[in-house]
């Protein structure tokens, strides 16, 4: 016989389970409230909890398996004195307990307030996962459907008794399934304290040093893929999702692969960073990455002049490059992709005759964006960056995002028919290596200045590789100018508009220096340095 408690949120795959489990042996279930009334309607026998108890429900469920004959009959070990204690107390010891919990995660997402958050934190359940868990010497401990097809594989070839070694592999998925949801709780009280505290700021006033951010933070990854090797051959890489991205197939990873090698390392990066640019650089949008920054980034009337336009810019970094598009990818423009040499191509969704036509090329990695994925991110998202032995540093956003319309016109005349390149250039720099450069004209990458130590010294590339396009274009700063030399280099260049933060103590001799070269400039207020 075996002995089980059941007590489930999510009832996938039950029914299929019991009834396979009462082909193979005699089976006595008991069960909370709700499952044991499913349990009935699907015909099969089963007691509740209360009958072993004693004990009703309270609290309007709060309390219903917390009782020490139900931890009793889970906690048993096969010793003499614990068969006395089970005998004087009426209790059966236990075989398997199949527990999954409140839906704190799902209903997170729903964005319901905390004081129906908090009847969504399941107690009893943990603590009776944690307790089978712990005795997985005598017991097997069910916290997931996806474990169902497993317990019953194994007590098919073992005459109905479950393997030491799959009871050890439950126990482990059992505390790292309560760890997990411990975390989200902790999470999401550190974030409501945190957004108190910010709250509480006045308006325009910096936060305090650590204001905005919870005074300890959990991190709890799970395994997702395994990949061929890390950032370089000699580097062992696994792909970890975290739940504050979801591990669900409908939610991570972001997209669907549907044709190519797999993916690796450097790929996943350098598709973060495509997306990143994409969900800010307008609609239709198409862009190109290479080591984790855009060597063309456009937008056009269409999807086709938007790559035509991104492609131009750099043809030859082009090569080996990771395409992404904002829209539908036509079969036209797939046969212009597949001129080249492509890593990837990204797209929210393709063509019958373009999927066709890019699996021609069965090494292309296709991949089609899940829905929302290009839309727009909360602007207090935590990132987090680790350092080794110089620990983590979480960073969040304490004010969105600056517009176009809070640029404010420093210098110049009104250049309004240069507003959309403005806005559409600060959308790119501050997705650059710093120091950042960016230089556009017609909603078309001219120039990148990457990753220089000095500010001057990203201007140059940046109009070297513009040129004599660069007559009339707009040019962006990550961040503010600390000299003049800045401007006599975009005036001898012929450049228009500059977008910059401001902030520097040479601000007004900047300032005065694009009033005398004729050029318009706009600070923005916000810097946007990435490292």
């Amino acid at each position: 016989m075996v002995n089980a408690l059941i007590s489930v949120s999510d009832k996938t795959g039950l029914e299929k389970f019991l009834k396979e489990l009462k082909e193979l042996g005699e089976l006595n279930i008991i069960a909370t409230s709700s499952t044991y009334a499913y349990i009935k309607e699907i015909g099969i026998d089963c007691n509740k909890v209360e009958d072993l108890t004693q004990f009703p429900e309270i609290l309007g469920g709060r309390v219903k398996t917390l009782h020490p004959k139900v931890f009793a009959g889970i906690l048993y070990r096969d010793k003499e004195e614990d068969g006395k204690v089970l005998k004087d107390i009426g209790v059966q010891p236990l075989d398997l307990v199949v527990v999954n919990l409140y839906p704190f995660e799902k209903k997170l997402a729903e964005g319901l307030p905390p004081e129906k958050m908090v009847e969504q934190i399941d107690i009893g359940g943990p603590s009776l996962i944690r307790a089978a868990a712990k005795n997985h010497k005598y017991l097997a401990i069910a916290c997931q459907p996806e474990q169902y097809d497993s317990i019953i594989e194994s007590m098919k070839a073992n005459q109905g008794k479950i393997t030491d070694e799959l009871r050890k592999q439950l126990c482990f998925a059992a505390f790292t399934r309560t760890a997990e949801y411990d975390r989200q709780i902790s999470n999401y009280f550190a974030k409501q304290q945190a957004l108190v505290k910010t709250n509480g700021s006045k308006a325009g006033e910096p936060c305090a040093e650590g204001e905005a951010l919870p005074p300890s933070v959990t991190l709890n990854l799970s395994q997702f893929q395994s990949l061929r090797y890390g950032e370089n051959p000699h580097q062992a890489a696994v792909w970890y999702s975290d739940s504050m991205c979801g591990k669900k197939e409908e939610s991570f990873p972001p997209f669907l692969q549907l044709q190519g090698k797999e993916m690796s390392s450097n790929n996943i990066t350098d598709t973060y960073c495509l997306v990143r640019i994409l969900r800010d650089a307008g609609n239709p949008a198409a862009c190109i990455i290479k080591h984790n920054n855009p060597c063309g980034v456009a937008i056009g009337k269409t999807l086709d002049e938007a790559f035509e336009k991104a492609y131009s810019t750099d043809p030859v970094s082009a090569f080996g490059g990771i395409y992404g598009f904002t829209a539908k990818l036509t079969e036209d423009l797939a046969r212009k992709i597949v001129e080249g040499f492509v890593e990837i191509v990204a797209a929210p969704d393709f063509e019958e005759g373009a999927l066709k036509v890019l699996s021609t090329k069965k090494n292309i990695r296709v991949l089609k964006f899940k829905p929302n994925v290009l839309s727009p991110q909360a602007h207090d998202a935590w990132t987090a960056k680790y350092l080794q032995d110089f620990g983590w540093i979480i960073e969040k956003d304490t004010e969105p995002p600056v517009t176009g319309e809070q640029f404010q016109k420093v210098s110049g005349k009104g250049e309004d028919q240069l507003l959309g390149d403005a806005q559409f250039a600060w959308s790119v720099v501050k997705h650059l290596t710093s120091n950042a450069i960016f230089i556009a004209k017609d909603g078309k990458s001219l120039g990148f200045g990457i990753g220089q130590t000095s500010r001057i010294a990203s201007v140059k590339i940046a109009l070297e590789q513009a040129g004599e396009a660069a007559r009339g274009a707009v040019l962006a700063s990550d961040a503010f100018f600390p000299a003049t030399d800045n401007i006599d280099a975009c005036k001898e260049a012929g450049i228009k508009l500059i977008v910059q933060p401001g902030g520097s103590i040479k601000d007004k001799e900047v300032i005065e220096a694009c009033e005398k070269a004729g050029i318009t400039m706009l600070f923005t207020g916000q810097r946007c340095f990435k490292h």
